[in-house]
């Protein structure tokens, strides 16, 4: 449905462009009203940016004026040329190629005065005119197509409506600006967030620390007595790494998993079935110790009293 309007659009702005037959000759007079013409349509952009657009579409390509010495062919396509780069330029640019615009009309309005009151014959002014209407600037371009037009239309009046909603709001190009930077922040965010991850994984995945024997071999009240008299001493780090190995002491006693000295402690974690109640309390311990033997994160005495409590909790007392 949307393409079909868009299409509707598109073919109704065509009929209009190209509705407009060849026109007779203007006198001078007339010639000198449409450039009045001209002059009031571009106070009106200046009032109303979106009006560029049916400015341009309005101005034919080429129309001719009836002199003396015969019919001129006066060129258009500047006004074309200047009222797309307009309609593409930044809003901090507009004031200054409208104001240019303008004065090149007052120009030509001056010069014309200049030829309706030169004597009958006088070649200066008339050559002067000439080469005026046929200077390079007034060479044919090529204007924006239909298309861009309709979307230059809609964007001129989406600025319009959200300069009278909003007038502190940005413009659409800035807004496209922001929401390309918020795109880039958002990309960046979720990238930092994957390498903190990796790198966090890395760091607890440190070789493997092996025993000379299995961790049951010695009582989980032998690692537990010696984990309190390391706490005692004030090495908090060394007694959280002791307290652990009394709780995978405890556990494989229990039968929890089949003994193996060569376990990480996740792969100690991983044996434990989902639905065992233990996992999620082994788990917490699990994470204590990793990051501070493995992480090298300073460990206090509150972090071993809390260590403490879920080892308590895995039956790892007295």
């Amino acid at each position: 449905m949307t393409k079909l309007r868009v299409g509707l659009l598109f073919v109704l702005f065509s009929l209009i462009s190209f509705a407009s037959a060849d026109e007779a000759p203007l006198s001078l007079a007339d010639y000198k009203s449409r450039l009045d013409q001209y002059g009031a349509e571009i106070q009106k952009t200046v009032e109303h940016p979106g009006h560029a657009v049916d400015f341009y579409r309005d101005v034919p390509s080429s129309f001719q004026v009836q002199t003396q010495s015969g019919v001129i062919t006066v060129s258009t396509e500047f006004l074309h040329k200047e009222l797309e780069k307009y309609l593409k330029a930044a809003p901090a640019f507009k004031p200054t190629i409208i104001s240019q615009l303008g004065d090149r009309i007052k120009a030509l309005r001056a010069e014309a005065d200049s030829f309706e009151q030169a004597r009958d014959g006088d070649p200066a002014t008339r050559e002067r005119l000439n080469q005026i209407l046929s200077a390079r600037e007034f060479g044919r371009v090529r204007g924006p197509t239909e298309l861009e037009l309709l979307e230059q239309r809609i964007n001129a009046w989406l600025r319009e409506k959200l300069d009278k909603l909003f007038p502190t709001a940005p413009d659409l190009d800035q807004l496209g600006q922001i929401f390309v930077w918020i795109m880039i922040a958002f990309v960046t965010s979720i990238l930092a967030v994957w390498l903190y991850r990796q790198s966090r994984e890395r760091l607890l995945d440190r070789p493997k620390e092996i025993l000379p024997f299995v961790p049951s071999a010695r009582s989980w009240r032998s690692w537990l007595t010696e984990a309190r008299q390391k706490a005692a001493l004030g090495e908090w780090r060394d007694a959280i790494h002791l307290g652990f190995w009394a709780a995978v002491s405890r556990l494989e006693s229990d039968g929890v998993w089949r003994p193996d000295k060569a376990r990480t402690p996740r792969e100690y974690l991983n044996a434990i079935p989902v639905v065992s109640e233990t996992k999620p309390t082994f788990a917490a311990v699990t994470k204590t110790f990793e990051a501070a033997w493995y992480g090298g994160r300073p460990a206090s005495a509150g972090d071993f009293e809390r260590f403490m409590t879920e080892l308590e909790k895995l039956g790892c007392r007295g």
